[in-house]
């Protein structure tokens, strides 16, 4: 099962197909704002955790939070791969470990029409793990459908 706010129905089957693919526990597109991550699409098992329009709060607008993956990668707009959060002095004991146990993290930053960055493709899954070159192409795939549905003007 998939679940995604009206922009992003387009590209249910893709997120049900690359979770199915990478055998991961959750495929996600979340939209920034200046002080969350928040869920536009869901597929996978996790999906229970992850439903449309639940909030993370981002570390850097709350005292109380830490920073979570999807923050860093829209602030950096750069690829993040996280192996283990346990081992990973910037990660370890964030929300998805803690409330989730998904340790493991693979996303890319999304782009709006215009360049600028609107959130991250992701996958989190619950074991250390690696991914190859064909499934990283895969979640980069997932990349381009999303932002192609973003230059939709059609939602």
């Amino acid at each position: 099962m998939s679940d995604s706010s009206a922009q992003f129905r387009p590209i249910e089957s893709l997120l049900e197909q690359t979770a199915a693919a990478l055998g991961v526990r959750s495929v996600l597109v979340m939209r920034s704002t200046p002080t969350h991550m928040a869920v536009e699409a869901t597929a996978g098992a996790a999906e229970v955790h992850y439903t449309v329009g639940a909030e993370g709060k981002k570390g850097a607008a709350f005292a109380e939070a830490q920073e979570l993956y999807c923050e860093r990668v829209v602030d950096n707009d750069a690829e993040l791969f996280v192996r283990d959060s346990r081992a990973d002095p910037g990660f370890a004991g964030n929300e998805d470990e803690v409330e989730f146990g998904l340790v493991n993290y693979l996303g890319l930053a999304v782009h709006n029409p215009d360049g600028s960055v609107y959130g991250t493709v992701c996958v989190l899954d619950d074991h250390v793990r690696d991914y190859t070159p064909q499934e990283r192409a895969r979640l980069a795939e997932l990349r381009a459908a999303a932002e192609r549905a973003l230059a939709d003007p059609r939602p």
